[in-house]
């Protein structure tokens, strides 16, 4: 069953210390590509989960976003934390120099926040709980995108299968009128061979022979059986699992390549009728086309 590229899943989990929230959106896309949007804290999981997408979706444009919430409140990207054995060493510095000179004042707090360096940033880390996590928290947003995509698949296969019912059935309509089609064009050729020739002998047999290799020219014959190949091989692929829209849309650029050389050697009016309602279908299939994973 084909997917589409068109999807999106969410998902929130927690492990009692943190929060974790992550978002995903595809679209359609010729080839896989993922921008995530994670904290900074996030940024050694960007590749594992950009491989974990990579490992469930083969094409598709992905916007990840990830966010890391302690005790309901967003997690800073960067935390403060006190430098204690500097801290020591001022208290024990000013601790001397009181002593030295006799003075009677204690160190408090005020003092100390203005020296330097003694409150350090550092950026934000997880433990190894956390990262298993996140990881969790985009796994089940990725399934509730490829749940959706699997859906939008359905979808589209409906109303693709049916227009190939409409090719099939117009391909049928042209194959059966070739018959009658071969005979009115040869009738056709001989009058006219037979008003441009009036008071000229003409040999029976060469003529005959003349007229049944022109209307040969105009026989399709050969590209109906291809395109009901093309069909076939196309029906076959739709109901494979897995990546497919590639190959479809090869084998849809095959379709029409018989359908415009039909076209171009048709001489009849019912059959050129055909092959514009083939080429409307085929044009709808290849814009569906252009979101099947």
């Amino acid at each position: 069953m084909v997917k589409s590229m068109t999807g999106f899943g969410r998902a929130e989990k927690q492990n009692g210390k943190y929060q974790c929230k992550a978002e995903i959106r595809s679209v359609n896309n010729r080839f896989i590509e993922i921008n995530a949007r994670l904290p900074k804290s996030f940024i050694e999981l960007e590749q594992p989960l950009k491989k974990l997408i990579k490992d469930h979706c083969a094409r598709g444009s992905f916007d990840l976003t990830l966010s890391l919430e302690q005790n309901g409140e967003e997690t800073a990207d960067l935390v403060l934390k006190a430098n204690l054995p500097l801290a020591r060493q001022y208290a024990q510095a000013f601790g001397e120099i009181r002593d030295a000179l006799g003075l009677t004042s204690e160190l408090d707090i005020n003092t100390l926040a203005g020296l330097r360096d003694l409150v350090k940033v550092e950026p934000f880390t997880l433990d190894p709980a956390s990262g298993e996590l996140a990881i969790q928290t985009v796994t089940e947003a990725l399934a509730g995108l490829q749940q959706m995509r699997t859906e939008e698949g359905g979808n589209l296969h409906a109303d693709i299968s049916s227009r190939i019912d409409d090719i099939e059935q117009l391909a049928l309509e042209i194959r059966n009128r070739q018959g009658a089609v071969t005979q009115e064009y040869q009738n056709r050729l001989r009058e006219r061979v037979r008003v441009l020739t009036e008071g000229i002998d003409l040999d029976p047999a060469r003529l005959a022979q003349e007229v049944a290799l022109l209307a040969d020219r105009a026989d399709v014959t050969e590209e109906i059986i291809r395109l009901g190949s093309h069909l076939k091989q196309f029906r076959s692929l739709m109901s494979q699992e897995g990546p497919v829209g590639r190959k479809l849309e090869f084998i849809t650029q095959e379709i029409n390549r018989e359908v415009n050389t039909i076209g171009s050697k048709t001489v009849d009016a019912t059959v050129s009728s055909a092959v514009i309602d083939i080429k409307s279908d085929l044009e709808k299939i290849r814009e569906q086309l252009q979101n099947i994973e």
